[in-house]
């Protein structure tokens, strides 16, 4: 009987629980809210610096900043982070970005912002993720595929966080 018991609890507590899913636009990346089961903020903060360390370890280095009673920031670099093609030839960049995750009862917001780009041989890139946008938020042309491989970068790097989050 307790097993069940626990089993509907689980289930009940992660029923709710819907990974986060980021869409790009002309600016960036809207905040998002993302539900968990209740988890104490300090064991939050504690996996979510632990995670962007080990989440980055490998990759670039990390800097974990602004921690507060309930936020943290992390600053770091994803290669190949989008690429596009124009005439048929694939061109891969680089992002620095910026995560700030601010904690709450039940949850936690993200704000994911790209800062710095860069080549594939780490020059810096001297647009910003809006000039690859028209006036009217279309991609202008010859950047196919930019938004797509973003996008699915930014929710790989919160969907790891949010994965590392739950199994807490």
């Amino acid at each position: 009987m307790h097993k069940i018991t626990l089993l509907l609890l689980f289930i009940c507590t992660t029923a709710g629980a819907q990974p986060p899913v980021m869409e790009v636009h002309a600016n960036g990346f809207d905040p998002i809210e993302v539900s968990t089961p209740s988890i104490p903020i300090e064991l939050f903060m504690k996996a979510t610096d632990t995670w962007a360390y080990e989440y980055n370890r490998l990759k670039s280095p990390v800097d974990v900043t602004n921690t507060s009673a309930n936020s943290i920031t992390i600053r770091a670099y994803k290669k190949n982070a989008f690429f596009y093609r124009n005439r048929g030839e694939a061109f891969y960049y680089k992002i620095r970005y910026t995560m700030t995750i601010t904690f709450h009862d039940n949850g936690y917001t993200i704000d994911f912002k790209v800062g710095d780009i860069y080549t594939d041989g780490d020059v810096l890139v001297k647009y910003k993720l809006p000039d690859y946008f028209t006036s009217s938020g279309k991609l202008k042309d010859g950047y196919e595929m930019l938004d797509k491989s973003l996008q699915k970068t930014v929710n790989d790097i919160v969907n790891s966080h949010y994965d590392f989050i739950i199994k807490q």
